[in-house]
């Protein structure tokens, strides 16, 4: 109790105090017994003495169990006697109660020291070697007395108390930002050899140590590789380019057995690998291996201090808890280099994505946004109160064909784990749209790779896909709140999608894509539920704020918007909170669409025909586009039926005042076309071909759980 910050200045105080009580009661000598238990239950020991050698008081007796103190010690009550040695209810003799060797006491007066809530500290005695020296005013001294040393006592206590808890937390909060700082690093890193270099001087710079290592197995599983700490003098580096299992060190030793290795002073020079190496001034190791998630060694990282009592149990801690999370970032890294191995011919959209997957690594979020023909952006971020990091994230992903995705999503959580998290979902997301997915596709599966990183998580995510020239927007949700739509009149609504289900929950899970047109001037909101969720009200009063200022800034650029909502969020933010306005300008082209349902018959083949003809009648197409759209059409439904068995979807696409005329049939395989070569005596195989030849472009997109060819003329 009275140890740690304040224990001179208690001792000097009780002195003080002690000297005052053998003044005040008139007493020859006094003492302070200081309440510590032992192994025995209790014991009381002299902290301070006054008027008398403290060597000729007991050390470390327990005092307690002698008659004459009991009453005292055990806070009980006062004891007062005028003699001792006449007293009955101590016992006669030369002692009367009183332990082998104490100073020769007649008067006596003892007092308990008691905390306010009756705790027992110890206990003040006088004593003189005259009888009858203390009266009632001794008493009321001697208890004043002891009021004073049990404030004195407690006072310290609860300084000591407040000291630990503030270190504490400091150190709590250095090993929190160590594990962000970590993890921020470990999410920025795109292969192997990135985390190998970068890890080591973080954690060293953290734990204040001489250096550390990252060492991983070699392919055959026999030896650790990678640079050792610069702890190590240089020669010992150059001595040891590999560490083979069979030498027995503590990162060696740390592998084979899957746990932490603590070695320090002369424990170090037991390892037989050790023994005549040059270790320099290295005397602790911390060696913690490194697992994957099924508890197999990747590797070691090792520790080094000049300080051999530098290693707590909360630095073992703190170690363990960035080795698990370097592990986990190998695993990732490591699969990643091998299917860039396997895959180093890889098409311009894979290059593309690679590049994007390149830029996530400078940090979580985008650090620029496209610049869209007809788009304008703002966006918001802002993490929940006390936290440096979360799950809440957004991203503009710009395709080729004009078509603009908006992505924003929400980890479940706002800590570190929740934002090395939310990396992977966001570039798995990019990577999916950037392949040409639609938003359904794309979130069914994001979901399945949640449901394969088992991280027991899950996450909600909105999709919203703009076709900037048409003002076609495809919106598609797992489990996230719908967008909001401010249109050209100035009314604030939600869009009517379907809710879905949260990614990481269903491994079946579907969904379905909300279509709509924005004909005019339109601003759409996404924002994750930081924005508008609150612990007593629930969503309901973020959401009205959200819609009134929407409202009442429909003439405000998409980013004074943004600063109304962040500005007028009407709670403290106990989760992330991430927010994405467009001011979309409108369609740049008028567009006219027409489709139809066609069975699984060749007979549909003429309906089809039927069909195109009646609409570019309609829409006033000219003769010879109406002749290339009719050849096209035949071929696409012809192989739409023939190779898949299905329903086929024709649709045709007017876009300006005959501008463009596309036409799509979908159907539901997502096995893609393939142009082949027809000898002159072949029957068919030239579908495509012809394709190919009257269209002015055509492809193939995914879409849900088939596909769609498509082919655009531009009329003569």
């Amino acid at each position: 109790m009275a140890t740690g910050l304040g224990r001179l200045e208690l001792r000097q105080a009780l002195q003080s105090i002690t000297d005052a009580g053998v003044s005040m009661t008139g007493a020859q000598y006094g003492a302070f017994f200081y309440s510590d238990e032992d192994a025995e239950g209790g014991r009381f020991d002299v902290y301070t003495v006054s008027g008398a050698d403290a060597r000729s008081f007991p050390d470390r007796v327990p005092l307690r169990h002698t008659a004459m103190f009991v009453p005292t010690f055990s806070g009980a009550r006062v004891v007062r006697s005028a003699d001792v040695l006449a007293d009955p209810r101590y016992g006669t003799g030369s002692t009367s109660g009183l332990p082998t060797h104490h100073p020769a006491v007649r008067s006596y007066l003892a007092v308990p020291v008691t905390t306010p809530d009756e705790r027992i500290i110890g206990a003040l005695l006088f004593g003189h070697r005259e009888p009858d020296r203390f009266d009632e005013g001794s008493e009321v001294a001697a208890r004043a007395v002891a009021a004073h040393a049990a404030a004195a006592v407690e006072n310290t206590r609860l300084l000591g108390q407040a000291h630990r808890a503030r270190q504490q937390a400091e150190d709590t909060a250095q090993r929190l930002q160590l594990l962000q700082d970590i993890t921020a690093l470990l999410s920025t890193a795109a292969s192997t050899a990135q985390i190998v270099e970068r890890v080591p001087p973080a954690v060293t710079t953290a734990l204040d140590c001489a250096g550390v290592q990252l060492l991983l197995l070699d392919a055959a599983g026999t030896s650790l590789v990678g640079p050792l700490s610069p702890a190590l003098p240089e020669h010992t580096r150059r001595a040891w380019p590999r560490v083979p299992l069979e030498v027995s060190v503590p990162s060696t030793h740390a592998v084979l057995t899957g746990a932490p290795v603590r070695s320090v002073g002369a424990e170090l020079d037991e390892w037989p690998g050790v023994r005549g190496v040059d270790r320099g001034g290295v005397q602790a190791v911390l060696a913690v291996p490194l697992l994957d998630r099924a508890r197999r060694p990747l590797g070691v990282l090792s520790a080094n201090w000049e300080d051999e009592h530098r290693i707590d149990p909360g630095v073992t801690d703190l170690v363990l808890a960035v080795a698990g999370q370097v592990g986990q970032a190998l695993e990732r890294t490591r699969l990643a280099d091998a299917q860039q191995e396997a895959q180093r011919k890889l098409t311009e959209s894979v290059k593309a994505l690679s590049a994007v997957a390149r830029d996530l690594q400078s940090g979580l979020l985008p650090r620029r946004l496209p610049e869209l023909e007809r788009v304008r952006v703002a966006v918001r971020y802002l993490p929940a109160a006390a936290a440096e990091v979360g799950g809440d994230w957004y991203d503009v992903i710009e395709s080729p064909d004009g078509r603009v995705t908006f992505v924003i999503g929400d980890v479940q959580g706002h800590n570190t784990t929740a934002a090395g998290l939310m990396g992977q979902l966001r570039t798995a997301v990019r990577a999916y749209v950037s392949e040409g997915h639609d938003p359904a596709t794309a979130l069914a599966r994001t979901n399945s790779v949640l449901l394969q990183l088992d991280t027991g998580l899950f996450a909600t995510c909105c999709l919203a896909q703009l076709d900037q020239a048409t003002g076609e927007l495809v919106v598609a949700t797992a489990g996230h709140p719908p967008p909001l739509l401010l249109d050209r009149a100035g009314q604030v609504g939600e869009l009517d999608v379907d809710a879905g289900v949260p990614l990481g929950i269903d491994e079946d899970a579907a969904y379905e894509p909300t279509r709509l047109l924005l004909t005019g001037h339109s601003r759409v909101l996404l924002h994750t539920d930081g924005v508008v969720e609150s612990a007593p009200d629930g969503t309901e009063r973020g959401l009205a704020a959200m819609r009134q200022i929407l409202h009442e800034r429909r003439a405000d650029t998409c980013d004074a918007i943004a600063d109304g909502v962040v500005a007028g969020i009407p709670h403290r933010l106990t989760d992330d909170a991430a927010l994405l306005v467009l001011d979309y300008a409108g369609p740049s082209v008028q567009r006219t669409d027409a489709g139809t349902t066609l069975a699984p018959d060749l007979r549909e083949v003429a309906e089809a025909r039927l069909f195109l003809h009646r609409t570019l009648r309609a829409w006033g197409v000219d003769d010879d586009t109406t002749a290339s759209a009719e050849l096209i059409t035949s071929e696409l439904v012809t192989n739409a039926i023939t190779h898949t068995g299905t329903p086929a979807r024709l649709q045709l696409t007017r876009f300006g005042e005959g501008e463009h005329l596309r036409i799509a049939v979908g159907d539901g395989s997502t096995r893609h076309p393939t142009p082949r070569e027809a000898g002159p005596d072949a029957l068919g195989g030239r579908g495509l071909a012809i394709v190919d030849v009257l269209a002015e472009s055509w492809g193939v997109r995914d879409e849900g759980d088939g596909k769609v060819v498509w082919a655009q003329l531009a009329p003569r």
